[in-house]
């Protein structure tokens, strides 16, 4: 039973890229008139309007096209001043060798920072790395940590990831309450074999443990 648990539980989910909408302006009503508007403001400095010129090259919107190189050059202006979503956006370009040669140590960094400013979805990619070993040796107790930041914050994802690593004793002693927890929580939120690898660890509950598991569930679950 209990190798088919952890055989449910392999964390092979990929990262989910976001895709944030750039805001509406005042007066342009033309691709245009947007896209001018954010080369002169990201020229100008502005991290922000550096990270949306970037998303615009990403989408190729408009006539200009897809420009996934100059994409990540806007991502890497206003991630070095600090934005984090654009450090994010860095992360996976440099993992999957999107508009820039793929490298795992560079994404690794640029996903800590990100992460390091509370971007969950970088706390999920970041643990994802270090628990896997990408860019860097396997770090069983920091990809815990940053799971547990991301599970906690409510990615569901990341509740999956760690009810496995509590049930199987990775980075953190072996307890299947808060397994079963935290597969409960990813579970409310649709995420793909969570309820049966809820329901396996349930096999091995007590009844007094159930009890603890599914109070400790209803704190977890978003209202």
């Amino acid at each position: 039973m209990r190798r088919v648990l952890v055989a449910s539980l392999a964390i092979l989910l990929p990262p989910i890229v976001l895709a944030a909408s750039p805001p509406t302006l005042a007066q342009p009503t033309t691709y245009g008139d947007a896209m001018r508007w954010y080369e002169r403001e990201a020229n100008a400095g502005s991290a922000k309007a550096q990270y949306l010129l970037g998303l615009l090259h990403e989408r190729g919107a408009g006539p200009r096209g897809k420009d996934l190189e100059e994409a990540v050059r806007w991502f890497g202006r206003a991630a070095e001043q600090g934005h984090a979503q654009a450090q994010f956006k860095l992360g996976i370009a440099y993992q999957f060798g999107v508009g820039v040669p793929a490298d795992a140590v560079q994404a690794l960094k640029w996903y800590r920072r990100a992460a390091e400013q509370g971007a969950i979805e970088a706390q999920f990619n970041l643990a994802y790395m270090l628990e896997s070993g990408l860019g860097t040796v396997p770090s069983p107790e920091e990809a815990f940590r940053w799971y547990r930041a991301a599970a906690v914050a409510g990615l569901g994802r990341a509740q999956m990831a760690l009810g496995a690593l509590y049930y199987r004793g990775v980075g953190t002693p072996v307890d299947p309450v808060e397994a079963w927890a935290w597969l409960r929580a990813a579970e409310t939120q649709g995420i793909d074999g969570a309820a049966a690898a809820r329901t396996h660890v349930e096999d091995s509950l007590d009844a007094a443990d159930l009890i603890k598991a599914r109070r400790l569930a209803e704190s977890r679950i978003k209202k």
